[in-house]
């Protein structure tokens, strides 16, 4: 009996290696699948025709936006230039799914929480959404941000309100182009993109794995201006760890609401108009902190 058990040890010991080489395996295959497919699993845009995207914005009392070669970059709600109010641009930077005329709904929000504001909202449309041409990754939707930031109207304080993934679009911007961004509001933002994968992926080298990083934490270490977060507290998709991590390495001034029982899609709908009001208002106070102070 003791021959028998000797005999058995190797037998086993043979097993379990290749049950490890096995697991080994199919570890490393699917480290390098999700490195060829990784930005197929960070963009999911939604595609329209351009003619079906004018006529939902003319039912939504929006324009169409355009660069100098005439592509539809957005659309926008432009204040009338008699309008007595102190003038303000807010650029939309959404997230990574649907497309520019799905965020239409932040405009009346914004508009009722500054009555005392003329607003300006551009949406934009990155590369690869909507209608536009392209293809999105960290580098086309940054480039497409520059772009927007240049033909945004001049003379008046800009706010990039940047939404998840857009958040990290709206961190590069304001790093590229600091003097042209006055203030940010940050909805379910995170520290970087690394991050929150590696949170859903605990297992796997995602430093390695992921090319578009979006490293937003570091991108805002010198920034001055002022920034809101907006934190939706049963986030599942970004938790809300990852949005306080952002702001508590924020060191301008900062402005942190936490929106109760929102998850990452409804905060938006979740978050009281009182909240969108006290976001605006502190933005505008210490815009005009800052004016004073050049």
């Amino acid at each position: 009996m003791d021959a028998s058990r000797h005999d058995e040890q190797p037998q086993i010991f043979r097993r379990i290696l290749q049950i490890a080489a096995t697991a080994l395996l199919a570890w490393l295959g699917l480290v390098v699948f999700l490195s060829f497919a990784g930005r197929s699993m960070i963009y999911f845009p939604a595609k329209a025709e351009e003619s079906d995207l004018l006529r939902e914005a003319a039912l939504r009392n929006l324009e169409p936006w355009r660069n100098a070669d005439g592509t539809l970059i957005g659309f926008r709600n432009v204040a009338p230039s008699n309008d007595p109010r102190p003038r303000t641009s807010i650029l939309i930077l959404h997230g990574n799914a649907g497309f520019a005329l799905d965020r239409a709904a932040y405009i009346p929000i914004l508009q009722a929480a500054a009555p005392n504001l003329a607003l300006s909202i551009h949406i934009l449309e990155y590369p690869g959404y909507g209608a536009r041409p392209g293809s999105p990754s960290q580098k086309t939707l940054l480039s497409a941000a520059s772009e927007a930031l240049s033909l945004m109207p001049v003379g008046e304080p800009l706010i990039l309100l940047g939404e998840s993934l857009g958040s990290g679009v709206a961190a590069g911007a304001a790093h590229q182009h600091p003097d042209r961004t006055a203030g940010l509001i940050m909805v379910t933002p995170f520290d970087s993109l690394v991050s929150v994968a590696q949170h859903h992926y605990p297992l796997l080298p995602v430093r390695w794995i992921l090319r578009d990083k979006f490293p937003a934490a570091e991108w805002l270490q010198n920034y001055k201006g002022p920034a809101v977060f907006l934190i939706a507290e049963n986030d599942e998709i970004v938790p809300p760890k990852f949005g306080q991590q952002l702001h508590d390495s924020f060191l301008a001034p900062k402005l942190a609401i936490v929106a109760r029982d929102a998850g990452h899609n409804d905060i938006v709908s979740h978050l009281p108009e009182a909240d969108w009001k006290k976001s605006l208002d502190f933005l505008r106070k210490n815009l005009h902190r800052a004016a004073s102070s050049r």
